[in-house]
């Protein structure tokens, strides 16, 4: 009988160490499953809060950048008010500008393009906008920026016109004058490019050098920067040669007839791009741009200049330029942009210059970016080579080319006289221009 009550106990304790057992069990778990889904519930907080916080700035950005565009809308609408025949530019510029301004008629959009500002990038974000391409960045090599392959308002019937531009999404580029007439000397005169070489260098040598030869008559592959200004200002004065790449922005776009939505700057232009992007509902096109705007556009700078250097090779002798000497002036552009370090001597001999290849040059420039990958070096790099440049024009020529961009100062809040440029008192000792410091 003992034994059985015993057994009785022992058999009772046993289940009683199960059940207990059981139950701590279960309860540890429930608190582990409780405290992961804490931990879970926290992630996807932090989640939805990082994404709320993202649209909040998003908006917020958005109000902001309305606010900005409406400052300069509201400057040039005053500005035209006051005296709007000031601002309509040389006659024969509405056709051009009818070209210029080139649309899109399903999504209502019509860009002006103003060359030197920004237009080559936004032909072709405009050709991925209108789905004429199907790359997923502007700057895929393969995106064309052919101006005659667009649709334009020229196209319209012209009853149509000023009704389609009040209705779409209307917007233009600028950059500040000054930095704007440096970048085409640069681009277009400076760089190794022999169609811009014969054509208005050539021109440029006939207007203001004495006594040339007819090597720099056929082409003006060496026209310094103090005689570039002197043709600009002469085509100005005398209505002739003038090139949409020097011209003042204000007659590109009849700025005063076309009132645009969105007036975007150099200066500004990946978060102008950013806004006007999200206000045309192009989401992946906008988060494409937003990754590495920067590093995506100095690849793109690369390909596209080491691509024209070699397009031109055959045609360098033509200028009595050897493809060594265009070599040299392609890498003193990028040193002139801040792409490469004033540090990075080129390294390549004239010997071996005959065999170099694409693919080995653009190796060799972005090893030579150095400490130009801080964006404050670059930067820096940049102004000197621009004040190396003014420094070498006198002071007629300045006071002539801020009566030249007066319009453009004054209708997109620029500094007509900037400090920096007209306080210079001598020539600075050229090194950024001085093809034998490369």
């Amino acid at each position: 009988m003992l034994r059985s009550l015993t057994k009785g106990i022992i058999a009772l304790g046993l289940i009683s160490l199960v059940v207990f057992v059981r139950w701590s069990y279960n309860q540890q778990k429930g608190e582990l499953l409780h405290e992961s889904n804490v931990v879970y519930s926290d992630t996807n907080l932090e989640k939805e809060d990082k994404q709320t916080d993202k649209n909040i700035a998003q908006n917020n950005n958005r109000s902001v950048g309305e606010d900005v565009y409406k400052v300069r809308r509201d400057r040039i609408t005053k500005m035209c008010a006051e005296n709007r025949y000031k601002f309509v530019g040389r006659q024969g510029h509405y056709h051009d500008t009818l070209t210029r301004i080139i649309i899109d008629r399903k999504q209502r959009l019509a860009y002006c393009a103003v060359q030197k500002s920004a237009s080559t990038f936004w032909k072709r974000v405009f050709r991925i906008v209108n789905g004429n391409s199907a790359a997923a960045s502007p700057f895929d090599p393969s995106v064309s920026a052919d101006l005659m392959k667009f649709d334009s308002l020229r196209l319209l019937p012209e009853n149509q016109r000023d009704a389609f531009t009040e209705k779409a999404l209307s917007f233009m580029f600028v950059r500040e004058p000054y930095g704007r007439l440096f970048s085409g000397y640069i681009d277009k005169l400076f760089s190794p490019n022999v169609i811009f070489w014969k054509s208005y260098g050539a021109f440029a040598v006939s207007v203001v050098r004495g006594n040339p030869s007819k090597m720099d008559l056929n082409c003006g592959h060496d026209i310094t920067f103090r005689e570039f200004v002197k043709t600009v200002l002469y085509d100005e004065k005398h209505n002739i040669r003038r090139n949409g790449h020097f011209t003042p922005q204000y007659e590109h776009c009849d700025i005063c007839h076309y009132k645009y939505d969105i007036i975007g700057k150099l200066e500004t232009l990946s978060q102008d791009t950013i806004y006007l992007l999200d206000r045309m509902g192009k989401t992946s096109l906008r988060k494409s741009l937003e990754n590495d705007f920067h590093g995506q556009s100095l690849n793109d700078t690369i390909y596209d200049q080491v691509k024209l250097l070699f397009l031109f090779r055959k045609r360098f002798r033509e200028c009595g330029v050897s493809f060594f000497e265009a070599q040299k002036l392609m890498w003193k552009k990028f040193q002139i942009r801040g792409i490469i370090s004033k540090n990075s001597k080129y390294p390549i001999t004239r010997e071996k210059s005959e065999g170099l290849t694409r693919e080995i040059l653009t190796e060799l420039i972005y090893k030579g970016i150095g400490d130009a990958r801080d964006k404050n070096v670059a930067k820096k790099n940049k102004n000197d080579a621009l004040l190396e440049a003014f420094s070498t024009l006198d002071k007629e020529d300045m006071d002539r080319l801020s009566k030249m961009f007066e319009p453009d100062c004054e209708l997109f809040d620029y500094d007509c006289r900037p400090s920096k440029l007209f306080d210079i008192n001598s020539p600075i000792k050229p090194w950024y221009f001085d093809i034998n410091t490369v």
